[in-house]
């Protein structure tokens, strides 16, 4: 009984050693619904996102993004902005497709009728779909925080992304042009997990409505240049409830 122990364990174990790594497509798709099966991440991270338009204009904020997030459609995220030297905290609520916002001087909550395109564009729960990854490939392999993760490169399905962005914001008036996308995946080797995702995009756009305040929209045309690096910890660990505030107060 020992002796036949021993050696299923040695079987088993020679499977393990045998079994075939996943190739970086099915890594990345292993990657995807185990963070989705998490339920819940915190995420940190930085980014940018530069609007040159016509007429010498130019918008080029640079930010800071701390988020809880409970999957697939709960999010609560405190953006930290610097632009033109002055400092802005804006706290938003993704909720079931809604999305609230707190005025930084007041503090009064208000609901928006649905996600900005600006919002779209650097949701970074939104950047991690399946559907957008074309051609996969391995980069290296880098350690994280003491372990060690496959480092991932691919190609933006940028026509799905402006389709998105559209459906979600109701951007139809604008008409994008060149759009190109790149992104990296870091996902742990021992429980395919992702901990880092970094994201750039670029595009034209024709008209800037929606995009900007109104008194600024009607720049004409601009390019679009956006950067968001996010790092994923804490998957499945509890985050403070997110719910609906008090809008108006």
């Amino acid at each position: 009984m020992f002796v036949f122990r021993v050696s299923a364990t040695l079987v088993a174990l020679l499977l393990v050693a045998c079994s075939p790594e996943p190739t970086a497509s099915q890594l990345t798709a292993k990657g995807v619904a185990n963070l989705t099966s998490a339920k819940t991440v915190h995420l940190d991270g930085t980014g940018s996102l530069a609007l040159n338009g016509q007429n010498a204009f130019s918008f080029a904020p640079e930010f800071k993004r701390p988020v809880d997030a409970e999957l697939p459609n709960k999010a609560r995220r405190k953006v930290q902005l610097a632009l033109m030297g002055m400092a802005f905290d804006v706290e938003t609520i993704m909720l079931d497709g809604k999305e609230y916002t707190k005025d930084a001087a007041t503090g009064t909550w208000s609901e928006g009728s649905g996600t900005s395109p600006v919002n779209s564009l650097m949701d970074p729960l939104g950047n991690i779909d399946i559907s957008l990854f074309r051609d996969v490939v391995e980069v290296d392999r880098p350690e994280i925080d003491g372990r060690k993760t496959r480092h991932l490169r691919y190609q933006a399905d940028t026509t799905k992304m402006i389709e998105d962005l559209r459906a979600s914001a109701g951007a139809s008036s604008q008409t994008v042009m060149n759009p190109q996308g790149t992104g990296e995946l870091w996902i742990r080797i021992d429980d395919s997990q992702i901990v880092r995702q970094l994201v750039k995009l670029t595009m034209d756009i024709d008209g800037l409505a929606g995009l900007l305040p109104a008194s600024a929209s009607n720049i004409g045309r601009a390019s679009v240049e956006m950067s968001l690096d996010m790092r994923f910890s804490d998957h499945g660990a509890a985050v403070p409830q997110i719910t609906a505030p008090p809008v108006g107060r």
